[in-house]
């Protein structure tokens, strides 16, 4: 039985370009990188990423968004940074960046949170890779009482 006195990590799902030893490339092409399914109801602890590789670039540097998409696989009525915003700057390897702006948001299952590069990492020797997580806390529900939850005939 999930206790909800104790933050989950949710499991990350990633597309293609991921590279497996060091994370999601932040000077390569924006967009979608990776997403969260939400398998219950929960509420936002915590958004972030881990750097594993110092994020630089003389032009820009690397901005990742975690949007909430309301309805699994769809873009209709998708957010743009509302989970979490992080503006990585010039960061170290090892550094943990995270965002708060979300906590206590109560997330249903059928949404999903989409990791987004919004602006890459460009100019001179522009260089960054991080690994994205999402902490929740377990909120206990009957699940007939949520609407995209159908069990099986």
């Amino acid at each position: 039985m999930l206790r909800s006195d104790l933050p989950i990590a949710l499991p990350c799902a990633l597309y293609s370009g991921y590279d497996d030893a060091q994370g999601i490339d932040m000077d390569g092409a924006t967009g979608d990188k990776a997403f969260f399914q939400i398998p219950f109801r929960c509420q936002v602890v915590l958004a972030g990423v881990v750097v594993t590789e110092v994020c630089a670039g003389s032009s820009t540097t690397p901005v990742v968004k975690f949007d909430l998409r309301p309805t699994a696989g769809s873009d209709t009525d998708r957010g743009d940074g509302d989970i979490a915003n992080l503006v990585l700057s010039t960061t170290a390897a090892g550094k943990v960046m995270y965002d708060e702006d979300a906590v206590g948001d109560v997330l249903e299952p059928g949404e999903e949170v989409v990791v987004e590069l919004a602006t890459a990492a460009v100019g001179g020797s522009p260089t960054g890779h991080v690994r994205p997580f999402l902490l929740v806390e377990y909120l206990p529900e009957t699940l007939a009482n949520l609407d995209d939850m159908v069990e099986t005939a």
